[in-house]
């Protein structure tokens, strides 16, 4: 899959550098990203990480970039519309389409958590064969997943939080939940025992499903296509620097509990 993902991100991002202008340096330029939300449906503020990298991205880019929480399958149709750019979509002959894709911001592995009681283990797909995985409502993965998805094994994506995802998990309704994380399986663990305990202990299983670069699409259409070039020379040189690495390094530790 990796293969795949890194052929689909070359021709997605082999553009035609120009200098910014002044205008499109100092007009808004909206980054729509996943909302969280908690139980009650209140919006959560937005993750460290995400806050982090855009203002490091805005700094080093001269970029005016402000970040615009949706529910996914809103901000997906924002920029579609032109409106905005997403950050953490997944590439996919769709998205294609209508979006280039910038430079890799930070690796990401999917994860599959499921209650030690009922564990579920992952070492090849068939693993998976008719059982019902949550995923974000909206959500899209890499080729290989997409694939199997509603074949192999189906997909549940009603819930809208983190915390409804698992409390299917804790009442049987799904196998497992797969979760997109920065964080390694040990580190995802404690943080989601730590933050949304249940019943029982939640577990992650060792092999990731998946590993992509998370990347921001870009609408082809102007004015917001104009800010690529800008976009990835802010993101290659953070990522030559390690800046981004060590953001991520630093908001992989757990919350304490």
């Amino acid at each position: 899959m990796k293969k795949t993902v890194l052929a689909l991100l070359a021709s997605a991002t082999l553009l035609p550098t120009a200098p910014l202008r002044a205008d499109e340096a100092q007009a808004e330029v909206p980054v729509l990203v996943a909302e969280s939300i908690d139980q009650h449906g209140h919006q959560l503020p937005i993750p460290p990480i995400i806050t982090a990298v855009i203002g490091m991205v805005a700094q080093e880019s001269g970029l005016n970039l402000v970040i615009r929480p949706y529910p996914w399958r809103r901000a997906q149709m924002m920029a579609e519309n032109g409106e905005g750019l997403l950050y953490g979509a997944a590439i996919t002959p769709e998205r294609l389409r209508v979006f280039n894709f910038s430079r890799p911001v930070y690796n990401a592995n999917q994860w599959l958590v499921s209650s030690s009681r009922t564990p579920v283990k992952f070492r090849r797909w068939d693993d998976l064969r008719g059982r019902v995985i949550s995923i974000g409502n909206g959500s899209k993965y890499g080729p290989e997943f997409e694939r199997r998805r509603e074949k192999l094994f189906k997909v549940e994506q009603n819930a809208v939080s983190m915390e409804s995802r698992l409390k299917m998990l804790d009442a049987h309704h799904v196998d497992a939940v797969l979760v997109d994380s920065f964080r390694n399986a040990t580190q995802l663990g404690i943080s989601l025992n730590c933050l949304f305990p249940g019943k029982d202990k939640w577990v992650v299983a060792s092999k990731p499903v998946g590993f992509e670069p998370l990347l921001i699409a870009v609408p082809k259409s102007a004015p917001l296509g104009d800010v690529l070039p800008a976009l990835n020379k802010a993101l290659d040189r953070l990522n030559k620097t390690g800046a981004i690495q060590k953001a991520v390094d630093a908001r992989s530790i757990a919350p304490p509990c």
